[in-house]
């Protein structure tokens, strides 16, 4: 049976997962958190393993079994675990495909958030956050709970922050930290409606929105249309892997493969493995 490790922890990582699974391929699935493992298929040829890992850790699991490629379906944002992946690939020896998911400035969205003058757009957290302060307003954050704790420092009125984050253990424990009040919290799993959004906005009575230039798959579009039908300012932190940086993330060595649809990454993998079986795919 041919085996790929597939790094999940998106919509799109599980359905890549359950999808190879059903086609008969040996799948390793990892995703960092409990909560993430709980979204996965059960199959019997499925296997799970929760935990954040460094490339060290990475290539030690790489070698423990002869797998023919590595799928990195990772959030567009996750750019620092991309880079331990890409490592680990290349000290062994792995093919490294990579589904790059199609955002707003991937997909041609950009033209309409960009169309609304009250839509800022950043390259990271730091400006957002930077810009942010300069603001009046309560602030609707719905780029999760990693980055709440920088946020949270940059930002000199706690009392400011509205959080939506996943309704896990490990989210909830951050905002703890980060000093949100449980009634500036909603713990729940997305993607949202446009009308669940303004419900959202609505409660909480913030002025500004912070999001991340996440797609469709992520919700992306229904927020802005939220926010503009509410009267709301948008800061938005463009995608690090969007189609104008594409070019420069590829290898010249051809050691790695982009893909911007599901579709895309599981017709290459079944071609490459018909042709070359579990051996020399680049």
């Amino acid at each position: 049976m041919i085996s790929i490790f597939i790094f999940a922890g998106t919509s799109e990582g599980r359905e890549i997962s359950e999808s190879l699974s059903q086609k008969g391929y040996s799948c390793t699935v990892s995703v960092a958190t409990e909560y993430g493992a709980g979204l996965l298929p059960k199959a019997e040829n499925l296997t799970i393993l929760q935990g954040r890992l460094d490339s060290r850790k990475m290539t030690d699991l790489f070698l423990e079994k002869d797998y023919s490629c590595v799928i990195d379906a990772t959030h567009p944002f996750a750019t620092a675990v991309s880079k331990e992946i890409k490592k680990a690939c290349l000290l062994s020896q792995l093919p490294y495909l990579r589904f790059a998911r199609a955002t707003a400035s991937s997909a041609g969205g950009e033209q309409e958030a960009a169309a609304l003058s009250s839509v800022f757009f950043f390259q990271d957290m730091e400006t957002a956050a930077n810009w942010l302060e300069s603001q009046d307003g309560g602030i609707f954050v719905s780029t999760g709970s990693k980055e709440l704790p920088f946020l949270s420092q940059k930002i000199s009125k706690k009392a400011r922050l509205f959080v939506r984050v996943l309704p896990a253990e490990e989210s909830l424990k951050i905002c703890a930290s980060c000093k949100i009040p449980p009634e500036h919290i909603i713990a729940m799993q997305g993607p949202f409606s446009q009308e669940q959004n303004e419900a959202h906005f609505t409660r909480s009575g913030a002025k500004i929105l912070l999001t991340k230039e996440s797609g469709k798959r992520g919700g992306y579009f229904e927020k802005i249309r939220a926010a503009e039908k509410m009267g709301m300012r948008v800061a938005v932190i463009r995608n690090p892997e969007s189609s104008k940086n594409a070019e420069s993330l590829k290898n010249p060595e051809k050691r790695e493969r982009y893909f911007s649809s599901i579709k895309e990454i599981l017709a290459w993998v079944e071609r490459e493995m018909r042709l070359e079986n579990t051996k020399g795919l680049f």
